[in-house]
Formats: C-alpha cells, structure tokens, sequence
C-alpha cells in the first residue's frame, strides 16, 4: 500500500466537514450502511481444504517475503524473480500467464494477468489485483505478498468456473512509491491500455494487505471521526471505494458476507478522504470505471506497516483461508450476472 496519499492534517478537518453534515442530513446511510450483517460470534475450525489452504497461502507469502525479500526497482532482480515466482503459481493453478511490460527509468518490469473467460454472453470484464513490489526496509509480507498470495488463490478456486463476465486477474508492479500516480505504475499502465482498447470494465477489486488481525479491545485505529462509526476491534475484512464506485462497494460487501465466516464493514466515502486512494484501485477510478480496496486497513492496524518487522510469521493465515473461498464466491455471483 502507497503511504504517499495517507498525510492527514488539515485535509482532515475538510474531511470531517464533509461528512458529518451529510451524516447529520441523512447521509450516514449513503456513506457507511451496507447490505447484509457482519459475521459474528466464533467460526467452526478449518477443515482439510480449509487448513491446505492455509497452507498454500503461507507457502505463497513465504516465497515473497523471505524466499526473496524486499521488491522494488533498486533491487531489480528481486522485482523479476518476484515476477518469476507468481508466473510459476499461476502456471501450478492450471493457468496461462501473460506478462504485460511496464518501462521503469530504462528497465523493463511487467504486469501478469490471467484470463477466465465468460460464457460470451456479455463482453464485460470484472478486474481482480494486487501489487507485489514493496518499499525499501520491508520484506512486505502483509504489504502486499498477502494480497498477491490471496489472488494466487483466486485463480486456482475460480478455474473453471461457469461465468458469463470474464475475470481477469492481475499482479501488479511498482505500486509504492515513487511509482504512485505516475507513468512507471503497473497498475496505471495496464488501466490505460485496457481504456485505449475500450475494455467494457465494470468493476475493479484490489486486494491490498489482507493478512493483519486482533481480536484486542482497541487495535483498530482510524482517521478522526470514523471510529464512532466502526469497531476498535482489527479482526475484520475492509471494503473501501468512492461515492462513485458505491454499487459496487455494496454489492460486494452484500455478497461477501452471505459466505464469510469473518466480520467484515463497507465505505464508500467523499474522495477528500485521502486514504481512500492507497492501492491500485485509483488507477481505475482515472480511467473513470467503479473500482474499490479490499484491506485489512494497514497503518490503522498493522504496527509493522512498511517497516522490517512486516514479515511472513505474523500474518494470520487461517483468517485468509477464511475470507479467500468467501471472496472466490462473490466474485464467481458478480461473474454470473
């Protein structure tokens, strides 16, 4: 996740200008309100599939984080062997990757997409992705090898599943800064392409550190105000978009929570709420399609966030193993429409 955006201060009071009298007005349900309950109470233990799946999900993180470790263009080799290594997941899942060149200051890094193709009763595209560079000093496990070992995931539970949209799932390089916002971005690049070829995109998912929780009284924090609206819990899964995008925020939080065995909350907010922007999703939002983040909220939550102690031992894979299969099957009920 890009920290470039996520500066406060006194945009903040703009913010909380913004919201309170739309609150105040009736907007509390527009903004905050999504479909369906939040799980609650204990979930069951994992079962087989449950706990393989867990399994693969830290073997996947594990292969990023400590196989090869910070990935970034000042150590290129490490971004290409990164590159490498999801190539070959993908492959192992049954899937053919392309690799989609993204020019970095005279080097080439690339994209990789997987296509699961609709029944071709519509043209439309559902995008899925997740960035696997990270900053200087951090190993990046929940930032954002997570995210990348989730989507791996994806693809193996969703292929060969009837869809009439396609899915097309995405890694997605040089998403932290200094790539944020500019030419260099993978997931910019791949946005414009797929606007240049006029893509029928509907809706964009970006799965952005997914492995972070607490059931500790007060380990949620939150920019000011929001915490009178959500939990000081950090065990739950984060969905987060601009008003734009907010049918698509809600659809997904509706779906998702009819199979999730984990607690989960909506947003789809004013974009004077800064840290809204903070993953590949905004690229979308540029090329003017519904995009929203998936997070388990960083900095809010994870004291580790961009630092050395982001590493693959921490994360809490069975609550992945959880929220994967739930998010395979909202994906698989948004393809079908």
């Amino acid at each position: 996740m890009d920290g470039g955006q996520g500066a406060l201060d006194t945009v903040w009071w703009l913010v909380i200008g913004a919201l309170l009298p739309a609150a105040l007005a009736g907007g509390y349900r527009w903004i905050f309100h999504m479909p369906g309950s939040s799980y609650r109470g204990t979930p069951p233990p994992l079962d087989a599939q449950g706990e393989a799946l867990r399994g693969r999900l830290r073997t996947h993180v594990r292969a990023l984080a400590e196989g090869i470790g910070e990935r970034h263009v000042w150590r290129p080799e490490a971004l290409r062997a990164a590159a490498d290594s999801i190539e070959q997941a993908f492959r192992d899942a049954g899937l053919e990757p392309l690799r989609l060149p993204v020019p970095s200051g005279g080097q080439v890094f690339h994209n990789l997409e997987v296509r699961l193709p609709g029944s071709g009763a519509t043209d439309e595209i559902l995008v899925v992705g997740a960035h696997y560079d990270t900053v200087r000093g951090t190993s990046g496990a929940d930032d954002n090898a997570s995210g990348v070992a989730v989507l791996l995931e994806l693809a193996r539970l969703l292929r060969g599943a009837e869809l009439a949209r396609d899915i097309r799932l995405v890694a997605f390089v040089n998403e932290e800064a200094p790539h944020f916002g500019s030419d260099t971005m993978g997931s910019l690049s791949y946005a414009r392409e797929a606007r240049a070829r006029g893509d029928a995109i509907v809706g964009m998912l970006s799965l952005e550190m997914l492995g972070h929780y607490s059931d500790a009284p007060g380990s949620q924090a939150y920019p000011p105000l929001l915490g009178l609206v959500y939990p000081d819990r950090g065990n739950f899964l984060a969905f987060v978009g601009n008003l734009r995008s907010r049918r698509l925020v809600r659809r997904v939080t509706g779906v998702f929570r009819r199979h999730a065995e984990m607690p989960s909350e909506g947003l789809a907010a004013p974009e004077l709420l800064r840290d809204i922007f903070r993953s590949d999703h905004w690229a979308f939002w540029e090329m003017g399609w519904p995009a929203m983040m998936l997070t388990d909220t960083a900095n809010f939550r994870n004291p580790h966030y961009h630092g050395p102690g982001d590493t693959w031992d921490k994360l809490d894979y069975a609550r992945m193993a959880r929220l994967t299969p739930a998010l395979a099957e909202t994906l698989a009920q948004l393809a079908r429409r």
